[in-house]
C-alpha cells in the first residue's frame, strides 16, 4: 500500500482555450511532483514532467505555458546587462502595476540574485488592516527573528522554486527548498483568514496552499490578472517597487515551472527597520564629527 502523501504548497494551472487558467491543488510523492500541460495546438506537445520515474495521473497538475510577451528566453547575465530590456520591462510594469486594494500597514523587501548576479530589490506593501494574521506571518518571516528547533523561519537565502511565465512566481519554502515544505509562525499551517482582497492585476502578493486552510510560508506574486484564484488563495499585499525585478525573475521561468537559473532571495527585511539602521549610522557619524 502506498504511503500517505504529504501535501505541497503550490498554485497550479491549466489552459482552457487559449488564455484562461484554472487552479488545481496537488500532492507530492517522495518530494517529487508531476506536471502535465494540455494545449489545443499543437496537439502532440509532450507533457513536461518532473517525477521520480513513472507518472501517476491522479497526482498530475496542469501548468500554464504562455510565452512572455513573445520573447524567447535570454540568459540572465545578458538581461541584467542589457539596459534596453530592463527599461522595456520597467515600462510594461509601470503600465500594469496595481493600485493598493487597502491601506498598506507595513513594507517589506526582497533583495534578489539570479544566477549569483544581483538583480535588484522588490518592495512589497502588506494589508495588515484586512488580513492581520497573514500579514504578520509574512512580515515576521521577512524579519527572520523566529526560530523553531534548529530551523530559522526566514525568507533570506531561499529560492523562487517555481516560475511560470504569464502566471506567477512562487517561493517561501525554507525547510525543503523544493516546494514541498515551509512553516508558518503559528505552527505548520494556519487557516484562510478571509478572501476580501482579489487577484485584480499583476504584482499581487498572495498565499500558496494545498487546499483550504493550509497556509504556511509559501507565497506567490502574480504576473497577470488571475481572477480564478479569488476565493482560493488569500491576497495580503502587492508589489510597490521593483517591478522590473519581478519581470526579470519571470523571464527565468518555464512552462513546467522549473527555473532556468537559480533565483535567490539573498536578503529579506522590513523597509522601516533598514531606514532606522541608516538613520542610526548617520547619527553615529554626526556624533563622531562633533567629538572631533
Amino acid at each position: 500500500m502506498a504511503a500517505t502523501l504529504p501535501r505541497v504548497f503550490l498554485v497550479s494551472s491549466r489552459h482552457h482555450g487559449s488564455r484562461t487558467v484554472r487552479v488545481q491543488p496537488t500532492l507530492v510523492r517522495q518530494r517529487f511532483f508531476s506536471e502535465s500541460a494540455k494545449e489545443t495546438a499543437p496537439k502532440k506537445t509532450p507533457d513536461p514532467t518532473v517525477n521520480g520515474g513513472g507518472g501517476n495521473n491522479n497526482m498530475m497538475w496542469h501548468v500554464a505555458t504562455a510565452a512572455v510577451f513573445g520573447l524567447s528566453f535570454v540568459g540572465v547575465r545578458y538581461g541584467l546587462k542589457n539596459m534596453n530590456l530592463d527599461k522595456e520591462d520597467g515600462a510594461i510594469a509601470a503600465a500594469t502595476k496595481p493600485e493598493p486594494q487597502a491601506e498598506v500597514t507595513s513594507k517589506v523587501y526582497f533583495d534578489v540574485s539570479i544566477d549569483k548576479q544581483p538583480a535588484g530589490r522588490v518592495v512589497m506593501g502588506l494589508y495588515g488592516g484586512v488580513v492581520p494574521k497573514t500579514a504578520k506571518n509574512f512580515e515576521t518571516l521577512c524579519k527572520g527573528t523566529v526560530k523553531k528547533g534548529n530551523i530559522d523561519l526566514t525568507y533570506s537565502k531561499t529560492t523562487f522554486h517555481r516560475i511560470i511565465p504569464g502566471f506567477m512566481i512562487q517561493g517561501g519554502d525554507f525547510t525543503q527548498h523544493d516546494g514541498t515544505g515551509g512553516l508558518s509562525i503559528y505552527g505548520n499551517k494556519f487557516e484562510d483568514e478571509n478572501f476580501q482582497l482579489k487577484h485584480t492585476a499583476p504584482f499581487i502578493l498572495s498565499m500558496a496552499n494545498a487546499g483550504p486552510n493550509t497556509n504556511g510560508s509559501q507565497f506567490f506574486i502574480t504576473t497577470k490578472k488571475t481572477p480564478w484564484l479569488d476565493g482560493k488563495h488569500v491576497v495580503f499585499g502587492c508589489v510597490l517597487d521593483g517591478f522590473d525585478v519581478v519581470k526579470l525573475i519571470e523571464l527565468n521561468g518555464s512552462s513546467s515551472g522549473r527555473p532556468k537559473q537559480r533565483v535567490v532571495i539573498t536578503k529579506a527585511g522590513i523597509v522601516e527597520d533598514e531606514a532606522d539602521d541608516n538613520n542610526e549610522k548617520d547619527d553615529n557619524v554626526k556624533e563622531g564629527k562633533a567629538k572631533q
